[in-house]
């Protein structure tokens, strides 16, 4: 009650000071159908939502919250007052005199010139308007990514104006798709690519021999597609898939306009998926060829009402005669692409916690139509990032929303029951899907947005845009029922504005994390690639939002997609320019920030700390100086400067940051006695995965090592077995062969085989390192850290042979889990003891396994990294 006494207070103060204030702005440029300008408030650093009037009548309107460098640089708050808006009205008078308003109070706003602006150097950088100048970001140690000039690299894949420019031909398609056989003109649609996409993983099945259709079928539906909905007045007979046990029963709702449900049937059959399904046409008396469509379209099911029941009751009706484990709801005025059913139905599988899941909606031009949906705390929906670049950070990771659009929405059949179908006292429509989240949520359960789930919804095709008639009515009386009816849910929503979308479309959030590091993660290159994804998994088990940042801003294809389907917000280029852009547009929202690897975090400490109250977690991966001084002793070298300027360095961090976290007890000790606060100190978790059980002891042969040949002390390890220790075991055993495998292997390496030693390279899977070989072996000189490839090793039940380098911060212990060797000789007969004793092998397979069930378990890391967030001040609730 005091609450909401003081924010009837504050917003009243709120109201008071918006009265007395003065508001400033300008007109810049007009350009095509956008107008772009600035406005804010003398006084207050608040979002000034803005109104273009054409002689008195309103032509645009919206936000200035893009950040503009020269307002900022004019002393005007932080610069965050450009907009860039939508001219609503197809051409101007020639006399058209332009004011700008503010739209709560609708006070013209006092125009003043700031800056005499060249409107063709503007341009638009993912919420920013910029001067258009060459960019060059840079990363000294890995790959480069080099942008001449952003501008062009923007609309090259959509970013300036959003959607897919390839064509320049203006022609709506209508009026070509006559032409789509013709060459050159079958790619001129926007989404022809994704048409493409589909053809490939159909053609590349076909030729497995695994597919459930036919070549000319699949061409046929291609053709249909490529053809699309406009003025179609011919339906080619073409035949869906069919499953006698569908997993997926996929509801199309239809009422006439046959032309938008052919169309929508066609992409569904021609969208490569690898779940089953069925489609069930829900006819709600229709007039047209709907009447006939299984007749047209084979293997259809059809839910045929006897009266017309309108959109709900008529899917309701249909979901009764769904034979899968998951119902989706797909409006008739859509086009799929490949996958979208896999990844709809794969995340709900992911977590018991999830009962629906909704796709990303793309626009007829390519830009993003919506992104999950927010409800603000008047009960206003908002599509979230409408009309941005479908590939923005912000808008491509999975997260928990408000709710999902019923054009491309998919629930579990068991809550969809649960919750007693879509409400009809919304019937006969609107509102529905919003209505339906919100029911499932209450239930237990999270609804969750899925971005590589991606669906084309031509918007107004089935019922239009004007809310005064028609079903389209029913959207503002709907309105009314569904406020009354949640308003206890979202009255603490936030108000609506871009700025706090960008905080409030992320639900069931405790604290958000920055997580940097110098690449994104590669698991099947190196074990801290590994060990990076699994920690980031048990911050997000902590309830936490991470945002990833690889230095480099590079986007790495499947890896980064991987981390967004994870739940990771990923940045990167050109929508972030530099780590500096990153830091100056994200770090103010962020609780802590957690960075891998000293010479990362040597680089950015002193400004992460510049924001007041952030806590730096940070992860050294290994102890570097003390890698280098191993490395040196063990060659004998006098100079030393090298390894103590590290040393310098690397302590220098340490001081500086508020947890050190390290992967052993001897690295733990190390620092500690450097720096004499034992307070920061922590030993990081290492999660193994359950692995496949392996064969016994007897099918095995041979001895293995796995390591990526980018690390050093691998390679190290690599020639001290073939020239110490693999001629010694050759004298006395011969047939036991060693087989080197690992990411990055030097050509060079192929040139040291010999009857006993096999370099084979890079593994697709561990399975066959761990599984077809004996022992394990790491003769590892020098180094620090925790080895990857040792724990590995346990996880698989392999035994192993080690040095004390190699068994660090492990657990294996001489004798009773494995054998530690050093000089040539000890590891020769250390491998064979081991290679021809099963007791000894056997023990040391359980024992190891023991090890792995209660140091390494997701449970045991969760628990651990719930301690050191909470050290620093950061709790969690999970």
């Amino acid at each position: 009650m005091i609450k909401e006494q003081l924010c009837n207070v504050v917003n009243s103060l709120k109201k008071m000071a918006k009265a007395e204030e003065l508001l400033v702005g300008h007109i810049d440029y007009i350009n095509g159908q956008n107008i772009g300008g600035w406005a804010a408030s003398e006084i207050t650093n608040r979002t000034v939502n803005v109104g273009v009037l054409c002689n008195g009548s309103l032509i645009a309107k919206g936000d200035a919250c893009l950040y503009r460098e020269d307002v900022k640089d004019h002393g005007i708050h932080a610069g965050e007052h450009g907009f860039n808006l939508f001219i609503s009205e197809d051409e101007l008078p020639e006399n058209c005199e332009l004011h700008l308003v503010d739209m709560e109070s609708m006070k013209i706003i006092k125009e003043v010139m700031i800056n005499d602006l060249n409107c063709e150097n503007l341009f638009i950088v993912d919420g920013q308007i910029k001067l258009s100048s060459p960019i060059n970001i840079k990363d000294e140690d890995s790959e480069k990514v080099s942008i001449e000039n952003v501008s062009d690299f923007l609309e090259g894949i959509g970013g300036e104006n959003k959607g897919d420019q390839e064509s320049i031909i203006m022609t709506p398609w209508m009026y070509l798709k006559d032409s789509a056989n013709t060459p050159g003109f079958m790619s001129m649609n926007v989404h022809s690519n994704k048409r493409f996409e589909s053809l490939r993983f159909h053609i590349d099945a076909l030729a497995k021999g695994s597919h459930y259709l036919t070549a000319d079928k699949i061409g046929l539906v291609h053709q249909l597609v490529v053809e699309g909905y406009e003025n179609r007045n011919k339906y080619p007979r073409f035949t869906l898939p069919f499953f006698e046990d569908p997993k997926v029963s996929v509801i199309v709702p239809a009422y006439n306009k046959f032309n938008l449900s052919y169309h929508c049937i066609a992409s569904i059959a021609l969208a490569f998926n690898k779940v089953s399904y069925e489609v069930i046409l829900a006819d709600d008396c229709s007039t047209d060829e709907t009447a006939n469509a299984e007749n047209i379209i084979d293997n259809l099911v059809v839910s045929r009402n006897t009266e017309n029941l309108r959109f709900l009751k008529s899917c309701n009706r249909a979901s009764e005669i769904a034979k899968g484990e998951y119902i989706v709801f797909l409006n008739n005025d859509t086009e799929v692409t490949s996958f979208w059913l896999d990844e709809l139905t794969q995340k709900i599988l992911e977590d018991v916690a999830i009962g629906m899941t909704g796709s990303k909606l793309l626009n007829l031009d390519g830009t993003l139509q919506e992104a999950g949906g927010i409800v603000w705390e008047s009960g206003e929906p908002w599509n979230v990032g409408r009309n941005e670049n479908p590939m923005t950070p912000e808008f491509c990771y999975s997260r928990d929303v408000d709710y999902l659009t019923g054009a491309a929405m998919c629930v579990r059949k068991d809550v969809w029951e649960k919750v007693d179908k879509f409400s009809e006292e919304l019937a006969p429509c609107y509102y529905e899907d919003t209505d339906f989240a919100f029911k499932v949520r209450e239930a237990g359960f999270r609804t969750v947005y899925v971005p590589y789930s991606e669906v084309i919804h031509f918007e107004g095709q089935s019922h239009g845009t004007d809310v005064t008639k028609g079903l389209k009515r029913y959207q503002k009386v709907n309105e009314k029922t569904f406020r009354s009816k949640w308003f206890k849910k979202y009255r603490n929503n936030g108000t609506p504005s871009l700025i706090n979308m960008q905080i409030e479309k992320d639900r069931k959030v405790d604290q958000r994390i920055l997580v940097l590091d110098y690449a994104t993660p590669v698991p099947s290159q190196d074990a801290g690639s590994y060990a990076a994804i699994e920690e980031i998994k048990l911050i997000i088990s902590l309830g936490f939002k991470v945002t990833f940042v690889p230095e480099n801003l590079a986007h790495f294809g499947k890896y980064t997609k991987a981390l967004q389907k994870m739940g990771v917000e990923v940045l990167y280029a050109p929508f972030y320019t530099s780590m500096d852009n990153v830091f100056d547009r994200r770090l103010a929202e962020m609780d802590a920030v957690y960075v891998t690897r000293y010479h990362v975090a040597e680089k950015y400490i002193d400004r992460i700390k510049q924001q007041k109250n952030i806590k730096v977690i940070f992860n050294n991966a290994d102890l570097h100086f003390l890698r280098e001084l191993r490395k040196a002793l063990q060659e004998g070298e006098k100079e030393l400067d090298g390894p103590l300027r590290t040393r310098d360095n690397e302590l220098a961090v340490c001081r500086k940051v508020d947890a050190i976290l390290c992967y052993n007890t001897t690295e733990h000790a190390v620092i500690t006695s450097h720096i004499l606060d034992s307070s920061k100190m922590h030993l990081t978790p290492w999660v193994l995965q359950e692995k496949v059980q392996g064969p016994g002891y007897e099918e095995r042969k041979g001895i293995a090592f796995l390591g990526g040949f980018n690390h050093t002390p691998n390679g190290e390890a690599v020639e001290y077995l073939v020239n110490e220790i693999m001629p010694l075991l050759a004298l006395k055993r011969p047939e036991i062969v060693l087989y080197v495998y690992g990411s990055n292997m030097p050509s060079s390496y192929k040139k040291m085989e010999v009857e006993n030693v096999k370099m084979l390279g890079f593994a697709e899977t561990l399975d066959g390192v761990y599984h077809d070989h004996r022992i394990f072996v790491a003769p590892l000189l020098s180094g620090a850290g925790i080895k990857g490839k040792v724990l590995e090793s346990m996880a698989y039940n392999l035994p192993t042979v080690l040095t004390e380098v190699a068994a660090e911060g492990t657990g294996l212990t001489q004798g009773i889990s494995t054998l530690i060797a050093q000089d040539p000789q000890e590891w020769v007969d250390a491998i064979i003891k081991l290679y021809d004793n099963q007791l000894l092998w056997t023990k040391f397979a359980e024992n190891s396994q023991t090890l792995v069930e209660e140091k390494y378990s997701f449970e045991h890391g969760h628990k651990v990294f719930k301690d050191i967030f909470a050290s620093v001040g950061i709790y969690s609730s999970k």
